[in-house]
This record gives structure tokens, sequence and C-alpha cells, in this order.
């Protein structure tokens, strides 16, 4: 027995390699995002030519979409920088994404994480315009999205960082959605191995206790009867 519990330990040790990755949905929904102008993120309402990656929705930092109370920010460029900064934080062990992006009118996208601390440039700002937005991706319309995929660092804090420019007057929006590698962790495989531990305990006292209890039973019938006195 206690060569199979040597066997069972040695198992929960290589339970987080054995473990599948888990495969997570992620985009822009208001969770797990924020923006370097206003904080927290606003769903808004797209115009009729943007794209749609349902189930994700446009967001900015305020109501910069159409319909009532919408305001358009300023026209920018690369020299003055974006627009604003949108960042989302990625799970935690997350290793592998892939997603894609539209905005209006352009936006660059950076990986921050651990071997990227000041940010790795995954697609540049498209400069070109088309009337509507950017002509082709990262654009606003249909078919200008910009599939990406990469690695991440899963030793620590990971996050994108999109910077969304603003070209020609109107809407302005983000637009993004996709899928994430998640690894199990190392802790995962420590409590399958302190749970093997106590179920072997158990069976290990449980056992110890049958036999003593049959020993008991032996001796009993085992003993010789008193001599009866005359």
């Amino acid at each position: 027995m206690f060569k199979r519990f040597l066997t069972a330990c040695a198992a929960c040790l290589c339970l987080s390699v054995a473990l599948p990755a888990v495969t997570l949905s992620f985009g822009s929904n208001l969770v797990n995002e924020f923006n370097s102008l206003s904080g927290a993120n606003v769903a808004i309402q797209p115009h009729n030519a943007w794209a749609s990656l349902a189930p994700w929705q446009w967001i900015s930092y305020a109501n910069t979409g159409v319909g009532p109370g919408a305001v358009f920010p300023p026209n920018t460029n690369a020299n003055k920088g974006p627009t604003a900064s949108f960042f989302e934080l990625l799970p935690h062990t997350a290793y592998f994404v892939r997603l894609t992006v539209f905005a209006d009118d352009t936006a660059a996208v950076y990986l921050i994480d651990q071997d990227n601390p000041s940010g790795r440039l995954l697609a540049p700002a498209n400069w070109r315009s088309d009337g509507a937005c950017a002509a082709g991706p990262i654009g606003c319309q249909p078919g200008e999205g910009l599939l990406l995929e990469f690695a991440v660092n899963r030793f620590g804090p990971a996050l994108l960082r999109f910077d969304v420019f603003q070209r020609g007057n109107g809407p302005f929006g983000l637009l993004y959605g996709g899928s994430v590698d998640v690894e199990h962790t190392p802790e995962e495989a420590t409590v399958a191995l302190v749970a093997a531990g106590l179920a072997w305990l158990w069976w290990r006292q449980r056992r110890q206790r049958l036999a003593q209890g049959s020993e008991g039973r032996s001796s009993l019938r085992q003993a010789p009867a008193p001599a009866s006195g005359r």
C-alpha cells in the first residue's frame, strides 16, 4: 500500500502538467477593463456602419457613440498621441491569446506582461482613411477587424493596452473579443497531494483499528476456560 501511496504522490505532483488548459472567452464588456481618461469604461450605441462582434459591445470612456447626448472627441494623430488608452486585464496564468479588434477610427494594440513591462507592440494604428474610419484593419467596418494571436508570460500579471485614435471627427469607440488559454496552477496539484495524504492516513488508522479488534477477538477465543471447583 505504501508503494501505491508514493505512486499517487508522484501523480499529484505532475497534475498541473497532465491537466488540460482551460480556454476562457473575454472581450469588451466592462469587466476587468478601464481607460486612461475616465477610469470606468461605458457601453456606447454603435454607428450603423460599424461592425458587430457578439456578445461583445462597443465601449468608450464616455458617450462617444451615436444617439442622444453623444459627444465627439477632437481629432488626433501619432504625434499628439491617442485619444484614449483602454486596458484589459488578462486572467491569472494566461499564456496564449486569440483576439479580434475593431476601432473608430483606428487603434494600436500592446501586450504588457513580465517580459514586456513597457509594452510590446502587437499591431500598429492604421493611418489610411476610407471616409468612415481606417481603410482596413484596424478599422470600424465589417471586414476591418484585425485578428491577433500571441503568447503571454504566465508568470505574473498581464494586460492589453489599446491606444485608440480619433481621426475623422464623429463617433469614437473600441470593440474587441477573443479567447485566452489559462494554465492550471501548481496549487491544484498541492491540494490533490494533501488530499491523497489524508486519505492514506485515514486508511492506515482504520486498518490498525481493525487489526487490533481482530487480535482482541482472537485472544478471547484462545483463552482457557476456568477450572470448575469441586
